[in-house]
């Protein structure tokens, strides 16, 4: 079994990783328009609020378990070096898998084995500059193992749908991108393995979004040439 070596820094193992130029000069649309969701979800919504748990780096994956997640000391590492808090709040968070009408939206994107998250991001709440590596997917294991999506970051993808309008002091930045000013049910990718991003909320509103994950089939392939014009009901 082979296993990613992380060192000390989440961060310098990502970036390493990433294929992106880091330049901040340059100007750039560092995601991808996939469509809009069009749907009633304000019920979903407002049941999942209350129940989404408190995230910080160190505890966000413990919706699937009760063991710390294996990559919690050098996110911890980098956030200590960065003379921030590693307990601050970065996101509330709870598995969606089982409300419909986000099922609706998963199943739509046509991939294998999905996790289904919704994510709200409340008033000073922070995600930091990161790169993903799916952390949490079972595949893993709560381990360093190596997965295929790891040699070939194409066999997986991540989609993020806002199931509310953008409103002021809400912050979604990706790779040289702000993306700002979405529409409810607005759906976007970006290259998992080489695009940073981050999130913040300084505005006084909810900023709820759905988060999908999975295996790519054909189907997905096909979705992803569409934009935010072409308008899916749910």
């Amino acid at each position: 079994m082979n296993e990613e070596t992380w060192g000390n820094s989440r961060w310098e193992f990502t970036k390493s990783k990433s294929n992106w130029h880091f330049d901040p000069t340059v100007e750039s649309i560092d995601y991808t328009p996939v469509c809009t969701f069009s749907g009633d979800w304000d019920q979903a919504v407002a049941d999942c609020l209350p129940q989404a748990l408190v995230s910080s780096w160190s505890n966000r994956n413990q919706l699937d378990s009760n063991d710390p997640i294996y990559t919690a000391t050098q996110e911890e590492n980098d956030l200590i070096n960065a003379g921030a808090n590693p307990d601050m709040q970065i996101f509330n968070r709870m598995d969606a898998k089982d409300i419909p009408v986000f099922q609706a939206i998963a199943d739509y994107l046509g991939m294998e084995e999905s996790t289904i998250k919704f994510h709200n991001q409340t008033t000073g709440q922070l995600l930091n500059w990161h790169i993903d590596n799916f952390a949490g997917r079972k595949e893993r294991g709560n381990t360093f193992k190596e997965i295929e999506a790891d040699k070939n970051p194409d066999l997986m993808r991540r989609f993020a749908i806002m199931l509310d309008d953008w409103k002021h002091g809400q912050v979604f930045q990706l790779g040289n991108s702000n993306w700002h000013q979405w529409k409810r049910g607005e759906c976007i990718t970006w290259e998992w393995r080489d695009i940073p991003h981050a999130t913040c909320n300084m505005g006084w509103d909810n900023r709820p979004m759905l988060q999908v994950t999975g295996w790519v089939t054909d189907k997905t392939k096909k979705v992803m040439s569409g934009d935010f014009k072409n308008i899916i009901n749910v």
